[in-house]
């Protein structure tokens, strides 16, 4: 009996419980879930923690501004920290300080606004080389020798003003006008020319000329902005003179722009041919091919390069040996084979930092080794000691060879003559304009101009500017052979000037006189097809007519 009184309690309980349950289930079917949590910002400073390296560095700053017992420039201080990281990257990564951007920029835009003048600082004066072509100070007949005393209110004699000084005073605002006061030693008169500031062209292809009635010749000596503008332009001026080869000269360019490369070599490949390929540091590939409507696709082609041919122009010599397009002659080349991406930092300054390789066509590196970079005279290869791992096959078979830098299809041995480097380095360095200033400054009639085909033929350089150029370099501590070097002392002498009295294809053409490379061009250059019958044909001939 005793059990009937607790069986009622107990079912009363279990229905209370099961009410419980019902109710918390029914309540929560219908009030609606609380919304998630808004996610916050995240703040750089609370939760990700900052780099100990750049907190090391920046403390060690901090310690040298407020506690180091001397006066110091922090600013030099961090030039220097970058440098110094950059070296140990590789070779091409570059720091570029800001009071040099500007230049920097100048030089790979192709072009600068100022007055357009190349200018000597002669004792105490600014003198006038040459108006450059294009220029309001050309317009206006400023002449080589002229002084230049005063640009507006700016004093430039007698004050011992450094270049880059007389440069920022020169320059200015497009457009923006200034008054220049000129002293003519010839005529003993002094005047006031207003010459209006313009972009002035920086040069990037050098000359083009005619070799010989059916050869063409560019010269390209970097790869700036304006540089497939200029080359079209003289692509089209020889083609308009009805040459049918081409011989590009990429001697001592060290490059510049990748895309500028890149569509230089498209001028001459059909569509689809590859001309390079890039990998990253995350292995992704990029691969760049050429475009329809090239300007010399199927024309005979000479590249001219040597040890100082260096990276876009590497791109162009590769992607044409391994698309077996035309003949590479000269020497093996720089070996830069890194792509840098210019970046801005906080200051104006920026750094070029390497992001990715070149490769050509058949899969060559391009890039040097770096335990090699130093290492600049090229031999002759032996196929024989080159290991398989670095021979390459272009589509036709030809054998073309890894390692670093572009091998040429034909070898041009380098001047073995003690003294060769050296000369070659000192005529082009720029003291023949120098000295060529200041001879004719001091010997006026000597400066007369004569007919240019006289010039390039028959007109030779005095025995006496020789002497007179022998004892230039004397003074400055220089001494060379000028017996043995006499015949390259005098063609450098009568190309510089030629600059002077004429224009750069003159120039370049009198340079290029005699040039060992330009010797295997015309050897190896193919002969003229067949005339059909009935036809008068005029009898091709090796030998160079001087044209510009």
């Amino acid at each position: 009996m005793k059990n009937k009184y607790y069986i009622l309690p107990t079912i009363i309980g279990a229905a209370l419980a099961l009410g419980l349950v019902l109710g918390r289930t029914l309540a929560n079917f219908y009030i609606p879930k609380p919304p998630p949590p808004i996610l916050m910002p995240i703040s750089d400073v609370d939760t990700i923690p900052e780099n100990p390296y750049k907190v090391k560095l920046g403390k060690l700053i901090d310690y040298i501004e407020e506690d180091y017992v001397d006066k110091v420039d922090t600013d030099s201080i961090v030039d220097l920290t970058i440098n110094s990281i950059l070296r140990r990257l590789d070779p091409h990564s570059t720091y570029i300080a800001k009071t040099d951007i500007q230049e920097v920029a100048e030089t790979m835009s192709g072009k600068f606004v100022g007055v357009g003048i190349s200018f000597y600082v002669y004792k105490d004066s600014i003198a006038v080389i040459r108006a450059i072509d294009g220029s309001d100070a050309r317009k206006k007949g400023i002449r080589f020798g002229d002084r230049i005393l005063m640009a507006g209110n700016d004093t430039l004699f007698k004050k011992h003003l450094s270049t880059e000084k007389i440069k920022n005073i020169l320059k200015g605002e497009m457009e923006s006008k200034v008054e220049l006061t000129i002293y003519r030693k010839q005529t003993d008169s002094l005047f006031k020319v207003p010459i209006e500031r313009k972009f002035i062209p920086i040069k990037s292809v050098d000359c083009f000329y005619k070799v010989n009635d059916t050869l063409g010749y560019i010269r390209v000596n970097k790869f700036a902005e304006t540089t497939t503008e200029e080359f079209t332009a003289a692509l089209k001026a020889l083609e308009r003179e009805n040459i049918n080869s081409l011989i590009l000269d990429l001697r001592n360019n060290a490059g510049g722009f990748f895309n500028v490369g890149i569509q230089m070599a498209d001028e001459f490949l059909h569509k689809n041919k590859m001309i390079v390929f890039t990998k990253n540091n995350r292995r992704e590939i990029e691969e760049t091919y050429a475009t329809d409507g090239g300007l010399f696709e199927d024309k005979p082609l000479f590249i001219l390069v040597n040890e100082n041919s260096a990276s876009a122009s590497e791109i162009v010599a590769g992607a044409l040996q391994d698309n077996d397009r035309g003949v590479i002659v000269g020497r093996r080349t720089f070996g830069k084979g890194l792509v840098q991406s210019e970046m801005p930092l906080p200051d104006g300054s920026a750094v070029r930092l390497t992001t990715a390789r070149y490769y050509t066509p058949t899969g060559r590196s391009i890039q040097k080794p770096y335990q090699l970079r130093h290492q600049r005279r090229s031999f002759q290869i032996d196929e024989a000691t080159v290991p398989d791992s670095l021979k390459f096959k272009t589509p036709k078979g030809k054998m073309v060879y890894g390692g670093g830098g572009i091998y040429p299809d034909v070898y041009v041995p380098i001047d073995m003559k003690p003294e060769s480097s050296m000369v070659n380095e000192i005529l082009t360095s720029g003291l023949t304009n120098f000295f060529l200033f200041e001879y004719l400054d001091k010997h006026p009639q000597l400066n007369n101009k004569p007919h240019k085909s006289y010039f390039i033929s028959e007109y030779k350089i005095p025995q006496e500017m020789l002497t007179a150029f022998g004892k230039f370099l004397k003074e400055r501590r220089i001494h060379l052979n000028f017996k043995r070097n006499a015949y390259d002392i005098s063609k450098h002498l009568k190309a510089s000037l030629g600059e002077i009295w004429f224009n750069n294809n003159v120039a370049g053409l009198i340079r290029n006189q005699d040039d060992y490379y330009i010797e295997k061009c015309l050897h190896y250059q193919p002969k003229e097809s067949p005339a059909p019958k009935n036809k008068v044909v005029k009898k091709h001939t090796s030998r160079p007519i001087k044209r510009v």
